[in-house]
């Protein structure tokens, strides 16, 4: 414990975001069901942004809002809690348009990034959709997020690579690439 006291202590002392040792693959891997599509972890914290499915009656995305986005606060209580205005018009929220028509299937882009595509679209079992995007030039569906911060501001940070891990569909096997992202 006083080692995470001593760690909280250095961060705010340095503006350092973690220190060069922290471990990624040991954060909290926020509970997987039925509506879950992926979640997006920072260097900042071991907090995760979580983006499930959301569904209408029949089962289906909802045509205007498919996807529900939410923190999972594992730094704090581990407590569900909605993404705050800022967050959600200007961070971490999705905007989503139908994907050339099809029934059930969207394009999505981060509010904040819209350099990369990523698709909501049906698997081959019933009801169930997944995340999809290019990932090492392979569509692949999308498991993870990471994003490792170094300093900048609050409306600007400064970031040093992104991380995303998913599942290529094909092999089943875990596939990964991590870019900076062009401005």
């Amino acid at each position: 414990m006083l080692k995470i006291y001593s760690l909280l202590i250095l961060m705010s002392i340095t503006g350092t975001e973690f220190a060069e040792d922290f471990k990624p693959h040991l954060y909290p891997v926020p509970p997987t069901n039925e509506n879950s599509l992926f979640y997006v972890q920072r260097s900042k914290n071991t907090n995760a942004i979580v983006y499930d499915l959301n569904r209408m009656p029949d089962g289906t995305p909802n045509p205007k809002n498919p996807i529900n986005i939410y923190w999972i606060r594992y730094a704090v209580d581990s407590a569900k809690e909605e993404l705050s205005y800022i967050q959600q018009k200007y961070a971490y929220g999705l905007v989503s348009r139908p994907y050339n028509s099809q029934k059930n299937a969207y394009v999505l882009q981060f509010v904040s990034y819209d350099k990369k595509n990523f698709y909501l679209l049906p698997t081959s079992t019933p009801k169930k959709y997944a995340a999809f995007t290019n990932i090492n030039g392979k569509l692949a569906e999308l498991k993870k997020v990471f994003i490792m911060l170094n300093g900048g501001t609050f409306w600007f940070p400064t970031i040093e690579y992104i991380e995303m891990i998913g599942k290529d569909p094909t092999t089943h096997q875990m596939i990964s690439e991590r870019f900076v992202p062009k401005r």
